[in-house]
């Protein structure tokens, strides 16, 4: 099952048809068996912006992007390989990710430090690139721009998702149409401040790198940092944001909305342009992170929970982390356990001022607690909200006007089995 979801499926195809990114995946010998390697070629090179873990952990991937980052550097290649996190490997590891980015550059015709290298899984294993150069011509050589592609690559990417995860939005300014599209990873090891979760976005829209981070940043934390699997982080957590109409654009011969590219027609000009932009991209984003919690290891329910009436947007995080990270709510949750009491007491705890006298607390279409008081609910409404797959949980604070919406899924005996023996 792929979760492919597209705004206008017409024009994503087209938009394949021109070549500007071509897609391919393979085994390269880091897994026992199956694909392994997702590589992603731009025909000109792509401006680039990212947006990484906070894990003071981080991988040689993590600092090498980073790096890549700063300088500012035009990107032509992404290569994402999955068995192996190369991470507390010391200097070889660095070394090893820095000799497949070289690698990948002998092929499509670049310099080593225009190709972005990621890695996920084990932590704590030397990856041993020399190992797996010889697979790398193969896997350059067979990139090419299909949707069958598309996933193909967003597949190689998984470590113990069930599903690749890709989806796209095209938007219409006056008479041309942009495209941004997007594939992830991650089904555990999922916490805001990005987790164990890997994505690469692409626009066609000619969008500068200023612009591209800054709207990265803004839709990150509205999407990926509001999706909880199990409250942990990884060191390998990276969300890449390409445009392969940027470089254009900066070199001063492309076209943005009709504008010739010499400055004047940038999207960091426009708000209206970047606004329409952002908001084709928040709306894959958030379908990649949905997907994600879906896919949360073991996972047998979605929820999406609301916070109203907050006085701060870090007033609303903070009560919708905690009750998404709390044990006590995912496995009621898991085992159909109608127990709002829980869900009270997580808010409780979440070190906001919180007046109880006004909070009202909503699961499914029932309304649970009210002025300081938990109501009666029917049991025959309880056990059907509680054996609902996706369950809104609303919480009301009555303390001001921001809402702000979190997601996650409950906790189950397989995500326990997944997890104790991830290594074996």
């Amino acid at each position: 099952m792929a979760a492919m979801e597209m705004g206008d499926h017409a024009t994503f195809e087209q938009y394949l048809e021109k070549g500007s990114v071509t897609f391919s995946s393979g085994r390269i010998g880091i897994k026992r068996d199956g694909d392994d390697a997702a590589l992603f070629v731009f025909s000109e090179h792509a401006v680039y912006a990212g947006a990484f873990t906070t894990n003071a952990f981080k991988s040689a991937c993590v600092t090498s992007a980073m790096d890549r980052l700063r300088a500012q550097k035009k990107i032509k290649a992404v290569l994402i390989t999955s068995g192996n996190a190369n991470a507390g490997t010391g200097p070889a590891g660095r070394a090893d990710t820095e000799r497949l980015a070289a690698g990948v550059a002998g092929h499509v015709g670049c310099a080593a430090d225009e190709v972005v290298v990621l890695h996920t899984g084990v932590i704590g294993v030397p990856l041993r690139a020399e190992r797996l150069i010889g697979s790398l011509e193969g896997l350059c050589q067979g990139a090419t721009s299909t949707p069958e592609k598309l996933v193909g690559a967003a597949r190689a990417m998984m470590t113990t998702d069930t599903f690749p995860k890709v989806s796209a939005r095209a938007f219409q300014v006056g008479d041309t149409s942009y495209t941004v599209w997007g594939v992830a990873k991650g089904a555990g090891m999922i916490h805001p401040k990005l987790a164990t979760m890997l994505s690469v976005l692409v626009t066609d829209a000619p969008v500068s790198q200023r612009t591209l981070q800054r709207v990265l940043s803004r839709v990150v934390g509205q999407t990926f940092n509001r999706i909880s699997v199990d409250g942990d982080t990884s060191p390998n957590d990276s969300v890449l944001l390409f445009s392969t109409g940027g470089a254009r654009m900066e070199a001063g011969t492309a076209e943005f909305y009709g504008v010739e590219g010499t400055g004047g027609g940038r999207i960091d000009d426009g708000e209206v342009d970047e606004t329409l932009f952002e908001d084709a991209l928040r709306s894959v984003a958030q379908d990649l992170a949905h997907s994600i919690v879906r896919d949360g290891e073991g996972a047998t329910k979605f929820l999406e929970i609301v916070v109203r009436g907050a006085q701060s947007e870090v007033d609303a995080e903070r009560i919708a982390e905690t009750i998404a990270t709390s044990p006590l709510v995912k496995t009621a949750f898991f085992g159909e356990d109608f127990n709002p009491g829980r869900i009270i007491s997580a808010i409780g705890r979440a070190g906001i001022a919180v007046s109880f006298d006004r909070l009202r607390l909503t699961l499914g279409d029932q309304r649970v607690y009210d002025a300081g008081q938990f109501l009666v609910t029917a049991e025959s409404d309880a056990r059907r909200v509680m054996a609902m797959k996706e369950i809104p949980v609303v919480v009301e604070l009555g303390a001001g006007e921001l809402e702000i919406r979190y997601w996650t899924c409950d906790l189950t005996f397989d995500y326990v089995k997944i997890n104790a023996e991830y290594t074996t």
